[in-house]
């Protein structure tokens, strides 16, 4: 439909319009003959006096003047002015004026934009926040042992560390926590250990020795800074200590009920889906962190799973920027909620027990970023939505930002690329909001139930069926085949086109991780 009305809007400002807003133009031959454009009716010029002067003539010098000009002056006929004509002048111009050019060309600019824009490609999921089932509670159960027993192994390995840190360097047993430190930490879930733990600039071993520490603090295993301007107590499935067969688990479950959703609902090729972080994360009411304030996320779209009903309060409060009301969600256990990461939202209070959420941030690729393989991802998904496009220009700015910094301080050279430079940066900033403002303004906030059924069992078992069916019928799985990147290409930035520039943090410290062959 698109297409069709694209076309439609080409021919009327194209051809139709420019028809019968021209007007011809009036021209003259070089010899004083008028084009066979503007002649009505047949005419006989001459080359002698003006016919008021043969009239005087004829009345002085009576006929035998009139026969002496009659037979000197020769006539021209109609037929020999178009033959001269046709011989020497150019067809009757045509005359468009320069403003109804730039009026028409105005016209079918707004047309087009408005025929992109305003179609539920770009609107009608925009701001609409889906709650649809992905796992049955009892696999939710064994997400929630998965992680609990990653962070054991964490807690483990980090008690190990600190311990042979210390034998190595005594000196630093006077900056152990104490005990009154350690019950006031417990009690903030800010710790001092986690801002001691992200402070640049300080010795590399305290620095190590701090991050340990926070591990060991409650809930012991559990990592509390991997997220700089908004922390959660969470842990990532491939930097944390998830077993092949956990990752596995998912994905499969991952590929056979969440991809599918994706696709259908969003028109989004699923081999185009790489999760950029994908981890779990668990608030508590009264020890660690029970909030989360608010923020959009990095990425094109998220999802949120709920993994257990053991706790009161929480839920995700989405936020309507256009005129500051909000839609407040509880999901069911294993009810996940998916929307474009930039609907600003927060995590409200768990006030009573623990609340397990698993927390996927995915980004929509034209072509793979580590590899270069194409996702088969469509123009109207990518290039032509106009959502997808806020996130590839934020993700311009942020990325050409990032870059001048790095330039002016002398830590990169400049590669003189014209997206990095000034005016390109500040245009990618200013689309970024530009496309959010009209996404705000005209987009439905909403939350809708896309799958309800008395029985997600049956449901599921359709979903896995239809999974077993693609395994069978494709060879080698790759994002071409339509199989999403949920481990490898996570934690990693790019330009405005797509392209790798650097990856995170969290990822440098732990990336002999990624190069496993199970990812």
């Amino acid at each position: 439909q698109i297409v069709i009305n694209i076309v439609t809007a080409v021919i009327l400002f194209i051809f139709v319009l420019p028809f019968f807003l021209a007007t011809k133009k009036t021209t003259t031959s070089s010899n004083g003959a008028i084009s066979k454009g503007s002649v009505d009716q047949p005419a006989t010029t001459t080359s002698g006096p003006h016919p008021s002067s043969k009239k005087s003539n004829k009345k002085r010098n009576g006929k035998k003047a009139k026969e002496q000009t009659s037979s000197s002056r020769p006539t021209t006929t109609l037929h020999q002015v178009n033959k001269n004509n046709d011989d020497g002048d150019d067809e009757p111009a045509v005359e468009f004026s320069a403003t109804t050019s730039n009026l028409l060309t105005l016209l079918y600019t707004i047309v087009v934009f408005g025929i992109l824009f305003f179609n539920d490609n770009n609107l009608f999921l925009a701001r609409t926040i889906l709650r649809a089932p992905i796992f049955t509670q009892e696999e939710c159960q064994h997400i929630i042992d998965m992680a609990n027993g990653a962070a054991e192994r964490n807690a483990n390995e980090a008690a190990k560390e600190r311990e042979a840190l210390l034998l190595e360097n005594p000196e630093f047993m006077d900056l152990e926590l104490t005990k009154e430190e350690e019950e006031e930490e417990k009690e903030d879930d800010t710790s001092n250990a986690t801002t001691i733990a992200t402070n640049p600039g300080m010795d590399p071993h305290v620095h190590k020795l701090n991050k340990l520490d926070s591990m060991l603090v409650e809930p012991k295993g559990w990592k509390k800074d991997r997220h700089n301007h908004y922390p959660t107590t969470d842990l990532n499935l491939v930097t944390d200590p998830f077993t092949s067969e956990d990752r596995a688990w998912l994905a499969h479950r991952l590929n056979a009920r969440l991809t599918p959703l994706v696709e259908r609902s969003f028109g989004i090729f699923r081999g185009a889906i790489r999760a950029n972080d994908i981890f779990v994360v668990r608030y508590d009411a009264s020890k660690g962190q029970p909030a989360l304030r608010k923020h959009t996320d990095s990425s094109h779209l998220s999802f949120n799973v709920l993994l257990n009903d053991a706790f009161e309060g929480g839920g995700t409060r989405f936020h309507n920027r256009r005129d500051k009301t909000y839609i407040d969600v509880k999901p069911d256990v294993g009810e996940a909620l998916i929307s474009h990461a930039e609907i600003l939202h927060e995590g409200l209070a768990t006030t009573k027990g623990t609340r397990y959420i698993l927390v996927g941030f995915d980004s929509i690729d034209e072509k793979d970023p580590l590899t270069g393989e194409p996702t088969n991802l469509s123009v109207f998904s990518s290039w032509l939505n106009f959502p997808w496009m806020q996130v590839r220009f934020k993700e311009g700015w942020q990325d050409g930002r990032k870059t001048r910094t790095r330039v002016l301080n002398n830590m990169l050279d400049d590669s003189g690329e014209w997206k990095y430079s000034r005016y390109a940066v500040g245009l990618f900033r200013d689309l970024d909001e530009a496309m959010r403002w009209l996404i705000d303004q005209f987009a439905p906030f909403r939350s809708l139930k896309v799958v309800d059924t008395e029985d997600p069992q049956k449901y599921f078992q359709v979903m896995d069926e239809a999974m077993e069916r693609r395994n069978q019928e494709i060879e080698k799985p790759s994002r071409g085949a339509g199989y999403a990147s949920w481990y490898k290409g996570q934690q990693i930035d790019l330009d405005v086109f797509g392209n790798f520039k650097r990856i995170w943090n969290s990822r440098s410290e732990k990336e002999d991780k990624f190069r496993g062959e199970d990812l």
